[in-house]
């Protein structure tokens, strides 16, 4: 499946620019273009791959180019402001070659979770082909979450699937945040890319060919999905004299093999990009990667029916993408529209905690300032006069 990525924000917009490398180094094609739309000028020095021509900077006369301050309101409307200036860009994408679009943002942000939503909305609108979100959901605590769960309502709302990803579950305590925030663009990147080459043919001629149709109608069940990766290195060590002449000639020995592959299946079904409950997801799209000898006919058909019997899914697609020269085997499970996400419940939670505490500390922050600076009994009279007229009073 080929996409036009639209990244918002600078979490989204690192992504997006992520994507594009992984996408050339492993030579896949999945990104039919990209773009980067942002409020900070200066977020745009971070991005290595995309060029100068789709770097959207969104501003208006009242406000320097410097950001929202984690505002979503003001990325809402930043973006609402700037719609002329995106649609004209992304008119030049190869519509021709763009099987949908995916619009990518960090939900705790201001411009990506207040702009990706109206974004969204809008290309719904002005083109006919699957508009899909690619949400982060933030680490920290407090107005991150508030800004998250109200960003993230509006964004399932307004994209035909939202693919999930939780901060929580990639950041390492023994790296610095540069490090963290590199790595899971990264490691975000290469698991998408090796999900969206499903519907593209391999050069080694996939036997089992998902095409987009496919995919499409596992996504368009709608909802919120998300994505389970694993890979196992292949083990040269196994492939010697006796395991050619047990399986007559053949370079592997194809019970080892379908082992190895069922294994991995089942472990990119627990390591998801979200914590959630993939039995309840309605639809399935699996994706098996590695040399055409590991990818056997049986491996596959016992994944297909272990998915089947975890998520008891109406629909799951399936294929092989074989690659000739690869070094290890990898499977890409996405779980469509899953029915339980205790994520997102402790986001909403916490979300209307953090709300409570900011009303809070609104109210006490106005009680200090008022006690500090007033003379309740006036004995201290006034510097400027107290006939002197404000500002607004002409």
């Amino acid at each position: 499946m080929e996409v036009t990525a639209i990244g918002v924000g600078n979490g989204g917009s690192k992504i997006v620019d992520a994507l594009v490398t992984v996408d050339e180094e492993v030579g896949r094609g999945v990104v039919a273009d990209a773009y980067a739309l942002n409020t900070a000028e200066s977020d745009f020095r971070a991005l290595d791959h995309l060029p100068e021509s789709n770097r959207l900077l969104l501003t208006s006369p009242e406000m320097r180019p410097s950001g929202t301050g984690n505002k979503p309101e003001l990325g809402a409307d930043l973006l609402g402001e700037n719609l002329t200036l995106v649609k004209n860009a992304i008119a030049s994408a190869p519509w021709h070659a763009t099987d949908a679009l995916v619009v990518v943002a960090a939900l705790g942000g201001g411009t990506g979770s207040g702009g990706a939503p109206i974004l969204a909305d809008h290309l719904r609108a002005w083109y006919d082909v699957p508009v899909f979100g690619l949400g982060v959901l933030p680490n920290e605590r407090g107005h991150m979450e508030l800004n998250a769960a109200r960003s993230f309502m509006e964004f399932g709302q307004a994209t035909d699937n939202l693919f999930l990803v939780d901060n929580a579950v990639y950041l390492s305590p023994d790296e610095s945040i540069r490090e963290n925030y590199g790595r899971i663009n990264r490691d975000i990147a290469r698991k998408w890319v090796t999900f969206l080459s499903a519907g593209e043919r391999a050069p080694d001629s996939a036997e089992m060919y998902v095409d987009v149709a496919d995919l499409f109608a596992v996504l368009e069940m709608g909802g919120v999905s998300v994505l389970g990766y694993a890979s196992r290195e292949i083990d040269e060590r196994h492939d010697g004299l006796l395991d050619r002449f047990r399986t007559n000639g053949q370079p592997v020995e194809r019970d080892r093999a379908t082992r190895a592959l069922v294994d991995t299946v089942k472990t990119a079904s627990r390591s998801l990009t979200m914590d959630v409950d993939p039995e309840t997801a309605e639809g399935v799209a699996l994706l098996v990667t590695g040399p055409a000898d590991r990818l056997t006919q049986r491996g596959i058909d016992e994944s297909r029916q272990f998915l089947q019997d975890l998520t008891g899914a109406q629909r799951i697609a399936h294929g092989d993408d074989p690659r000739e020269g690869a070094r290890e085997v990898s499977a890409a499970v996405l779980f469509s529209n899953v029915g339980a996400a205790r994520r997102i419940d402790e986001l909403k939670q916490r979300g209307k905690e953090a709300k409570r505490e900011m009303e809070r500390r609104r109210e006490e922050r106005a009680r200090k300032q008022q006690e500090l600076f007033s003379d309740p009994d006036g004995e201290l009279g006034s510097v400027t006069g107290s006939e002197r007229p404000r500002p607004e009073d002409g």
